[in-house]
C-alpha cells in the first residue's frame, strides 16, 4: 500500500497514506501493531 517505510532500524507508518486495510498488523513479525 506504500504507507510503510523503513529507516534507522525501525518501520514507520504514514498516517496520511494509510487506508486502514490492516495488512501491516497481519504481517508484523513482533505483533506490535494492532488495528483499532
Amino acid at each position: 500500500m506504500g504507507a510503510i517505510s523503513q529507516g534507522d532500524g525501525k518501520y514507520e507508518i504514514d498516517a496520511n497514506t494509510c487506508i486502514d486495510c490492516g495488512s501491516c498488523a497481519g504481517t508484523c513479525p513482533t505483533g506490535a501493531i494492532e488495528q483499532e
